[in-house]
């Protein structure tokens, strides 16, 4: 059985280490080093709490989950011997390949972005691989990242677009939701039944997309009769410049990464 490693217990580390439980990784099988919050979610979730060391000397893949600001210190204070040839995944979002390479020489590593999404195994995950990758080490990669949902593999400088619309996004969604939900107590609905309707609706609709040759495009075409209800609120919705609204927020999260 393969056991998997956390360098770091921050929400990212939580959301993964929740995701491998809910895929039937045994908590044994989980190892995790914080020296601030690890004790206190090994002790919540079941998992082992070791110390850095003892996790690189127990793990089999290890995921880097630290601040980018720790990249040095970290990488410093662990002896060479211990990280050559492991393979390491890195979901530090501002540190790039050849940053982690040159932190960790020879060993072997992965780049990704996950989503809080892989906390239910529905995750979106971009990933980047090393030159130096080897096969075994690559196949162990992308099991792991199976085990939390779907995966990407994107060019490095797509990396920063696929953080506005994967990671990011979740929260502009959750605050469709909500907004659908107000929308429906306004006109009578409790709260909670407006909520559950709303987010069940954004997540059928998505499976649709997503299970269907379609485009969005024919999919809102084929809701939307003519002169009907749905034309609209779609009308109503492109007034308001919708479309403009959404773009211009993912482009402010690209540039904020940018500046």
């Amino acid at each position: 059985m393969t056991r998997y490693g956390f360098l770091g217990a921050g929400n990212m580390a939580q959301a993964m280490i929740k995701g491998l439980l809910n895929a039937g990784i045994s908590a044994q099988d989980i190892l995790v080093a914080s020296p601030h919050s690890a004790a206190k979610l090994a002790k919540e979730l079941g998992i082992q709490a070791l110390d850095a060391t003892e996790l690189l000397q127990t793990a089999d893949l290890v995921t880097l989950a630290f601040l980018p600001k720790q990249l040095t210190a970290i990488s410093q204070s662990l002896p060479a011997n211990l990280y050559q040839n492991k393979l390491l995944v890195s979901v530090i979002g501002d540190v790039n390949l050849n940053s982690l390479e040159n932190a960790f020489p020879d060993a072997q590593i992965v780049r990704t972005l996950p989503n809080v999404n892989v906390s239910i195994n529905r995750g979106m995950t971009s990933y980047a691989l090393a030159t130096n990758l080897t096969a075994a080490s690559q196949t162990a990669a992308l099991t792991f990242l199976d085990l939390l949902g779907s995966r990407i593999e994107l060019a490095e400088s797509n990396f920063a677009v696929f953080s506005a619309l994967a990671g990011s996004s979740p929260a502009y969604i959750f605050a469709f939701i909500q907004s659908l939900a107000q929308a429906g107590q306004q006109n009578g609905l409790p709260a909670q039944d407006a909520l559950t309707i709303a987010a069940q609706t954004v997540l059928g609709s998505a499976q649709t997309l997503l299970a269907s040759d379609s485009d969005p495009a024919s999919l809102i075409a084929s809701v939307a009769s003519p002169g009907g209800s749905t034309e609209a609120g779609l009308k109503a919705l492109s007034a308001d410049k919708f479309n403009e609204v959404v773009i211009h927020g993912i482009q402010a999260t690209i540039d904020h990464q940018h500046e």
